[in-house]
């Protein structure tokens, strides 16, 4: 029974449609039943109010004027006023210091910009990503969390973007709205990067609109009026006790009817450290579910380090049976059992090599495949019976508490691994200057011995760099035939069967479709893993190419018995910030698409297994040869090799740019230390080796 409804108003006021008649053929009824209704509005059926909901993209709220009670935001402690104040008195410290050494631009480039830029990159608010496909509650759940009802919630699919939502204090002082809008691409970018928010010219050339909450309703939801805007992003200010933790994305439905949902959510997922994936209770943990899921945990950063931090195993993931209320009206037992089931099917799908490869990283043993740690992060959740969030709300404010003490422990150590990387390289330029102060003529004759040393040393480099090219290209090769032969094999007939036999699949749709999903993970990780170990070679390439650079330009100074102090630093930064397949930035669009298309796969697999019938007999060939058709008939292994291929295009790109940058590095450095030598102005180099010195005292107080 609806009470208080006033139908008429709502279809003249909020759907501008005049006619009762008009009103009737939207929701395919008769025109007395709208003229009945409007007199009686208790007499409507909850079937149709439902109809009406989903052909007009109304919720619930807008067609009855009820007003569902929002739960009390997460009282979450602000555990990141601490980090906060390290990052802004360690940046204070640099600006402080900087304003009063007066450093020459030279130093300041090769001391502190790498250190400045490193805190700030470093010390973030941790990311919450809200995933799931588009019914499933996620809007209603981050109203909760927010304890404010702010994200559009509707009966039909409703968020279409990226809504990155901060705490009010987060606003950059050019935005003047409390909602900026984005484009879903721009300048030859897609989708708008949020790390660069307080980039005024950046953010300008997205926006595509402004205002306040219900701006998103126009841009960012089917049913908005600016919907063929084609926005990709928001970001929305508030003030709620959660943000001052965190930042929460909440994300549109995967598996809707439009690709670029799917690709925003992919995307915007892969840059998480949180991971909240709601599935229906009533469907709870369906194989698409599980198909996306598993690409999810495996690219999701591994926090807990045994020894290093108190976090939990899988402490960042979230695996919540959401509109629990459902299940016979939240019964405990049942939800558990459902809770049971779903953890079970998802480890089914998950190889050994994944937990294997998560022990190394973390220094944890996850036991029978990670059993206990994965049915751990298995929640039930619904606003309607508070106490069954509970455990939910709990275990999220735990690692939300958590989390800022490691990031700024985690900065903390960066800071000290670097200040003890470059006080060698300080200490070396330190004693260049005072050796240009006392032996001149030593100098002299360096810059000679450089100059005849340099035709030679160049073809040398430009031999060692098409070395590497080749190596670039054999890997290639080598990583698309080997792909090639074990996806071939591990599609084949005899061996599918085998590994049927193995996992103890029965003839059974479900036992059928999980073990698809299996397949697909283990193509996944076997193509990973298989790039993780050519890059290593690839690294070590470049290793060697690196090494034999630093010989070529020390061979004067060891001539001379100078100390060189030439920082090639390059395979220092190569290893640290370069050779992450995933993290890669010339590799990061492969990488993703790489991901990407397997996830497509293995839906593809899954979603035709799963819509036919229970084979006869022979019923293990027929399925062997059901999933090498869908995984042959769509190209897929031809896929993956396309994404093989565009990494390395892409790693010869990054080769080609470094070392081209590290050219002209040492082309800078010659001709520096060619000007201080001819010049020979005692003052200038005694400044410098002034400067120099304040840098060493500016790193040993650094405050940590």
């Amino acid at each position: 029974m609806v009470i208080y409804m006033n139908l008429k108003s709502f279809r003249e006021d909020k759907l501008k449609i005049k006619t009762q008649s008009a009103f009737a053929e939207l929701i395919g009824v008769e025109q007395s039943s709208i003229s009945r209704w409007e007199k009686d509005p208790d007499s409507i059926p909850f079937q149709v109010i439902q109809k009406i909901l989903e052909k007009t993209g109304a919720t619930y709220e807008e067609l009855t004027g009820w007003k569902k009670p929002v739960p009390a935001p997460l009282n979450v402690r602000n555990a990141w006023e601490k980090a906060d104040f390290t990052k802004d008195a360690l940046l204070k410290y640099i600006s402080d210091a900087l304003q009063k050494m007066e450093l020459p631009e030279e130093f300041r480039k090769s001391y502190v910009e790498e250190l400045e830029r490193g805190i700030a990159v470093r010390m973030i608010k941790p990311k919450i990503a809200i995933v799931g496909r588009s019914d499933t509650g996620k809007s209603t759940l981050v109203n909760a969390l927010l304890g404010m009802d702010k994200m559009p919630v509707s009966w039909t699919p409703t968020t279409s973007i990226a809504v990155y939502i901060k705490h009010i204090s987060d606003k950059p002082v050019f935005v003047e709205e409390d909602v900026w809008i984005f484009a879903n691409q721009a300048g030859g970018e897609n989708l708008w990067d949020e790390s660069r928010l307080h980039d005024e010219s950046y953010c300008r050339l997205w926006k595509i609109g402004a205002g306040g909450v219900e701006t998103l309703r126009s841009f960012g939801t089917r049913q908005g009026e600016y919907y063929d805007r084609e926005a990709g992003a928001a970001v929305v200010f508030l003030d709620a006790p959660i943000l001052k933790t965190c930042d929460i994305v909440d994300l549109p439905g995967f598996g809707t009817e439009t690709e670029q949902d799917d690709n925003i959510t992919f995307a915007t997922t892969r840059k998480a450290d949180v991971v909240l994936y709601l599935s229906q209770a009533s469907g709870f943990m369906r194989i698409e579910d599980i198909t996306y899921l598993k690409r999810n945990i495996s690219e999701l950063p591994v926090w807990e380090k045994k020894g290093g931090n108190d976090l939990k195993p899988l402490s960042n993931l979230f695996v919540i049976a959401s509109q629990a209320h459902t299940v016979s009206n939240g019964n405990r037992v049942q939800l558990e059992e459902i809770l049971d089931v779903g953890c079970r099917n998802l480890r089914k799908t998950l190889p050994e090599e994944y937990w294997k490869e998560r022990q190394q990283l973390s220094g944890y043993t996850y036991a029978d495949n990670g059993l206990k740690e994965l049915r751990s992060r298995f929640f039930a959740y619904t606003v309607d019976i508070p106490d069954i969030c509970r455990p939910f709300n709990n275990a999220l404010t735990e690692i939300l508490e958590a989390l800022p003490g490691v990031i700024d422990e985690n900065t903390k150590e960066f800071v000290r691994g670097y200040v003890e990387s470059r006080k060698p390289a300080l200490i070396r330029e330190i004693q260049k200057y005072e050796g240009i102060a006392a032996e001149r003529e030593k100098y002299v004759t360096l810059l000679d011995d450089i100059k005849k040393n340099e035709l030679s040393r160049v073809k040398d480099c430009d031999k060692r760099k098409n070395e590497v090219r080749k190596e670039i290209e054999r890997l290639s090769s080598e990583s698309s035939e080997e792909f090639s032969t074990y996806a071939a094999a591990t599609v084949s007939t005899d061996k599918l069967i085998q590994l049927m036999e193995e996992k103890g699949v029965r003839n059974k749709t479900e036992d059928i479709v999980w073990f698809g999903s299996f397949v697909m993970s283990m193509i996944q990780l076997f193509c990973e893993t298989m790039m993780v170990r050519k890059s290593e070679r690839f690294a070590e390439k470049v290793r060697e190419y690196t090494v034999i650079y630093e010989k070529g330009v020390s061979c004067p100074f060891e001539h001379n018995k100078i100390q060189a102090d030439f920082d090639t630093g390059w395979e220092a930064r190569l290893k640290r910030e370069e050779f992450e397949l995933a993290r890669l930035e010339h590799g990061e669009y492969s990488s993703y698409y790489f991901n990407f298309d397997g996830f497509l796969a293995g839906l593809k697999v899954v979603s035709e297994l799963g819509i036919m019938e229970r084979f006869g007999g022979g019923w293990k060939k027929n399925v062997a040869k059901k999933i090498s058709s869908v995984f042959d008939g769509n190209g897929y292994s031809g896929k993956f090799r396309d994404s093989i291929r565009r990494y390395w295009t892409e790693m010869e790109t990054f080769f080609n740019e470094s070392a081209a940058g590290l050219d002209k590095e040492w082309n800078y450095y010659v001709d520096k230390l060619r000007n201080t030598v001819n010049e020979y102005d005692i003052q200038e180099i005694r400044h410098k080796i002034e400067k120099l010195k304040c840098l060493s005292d500016f790193f040993e107080n650094i405050p940590l």
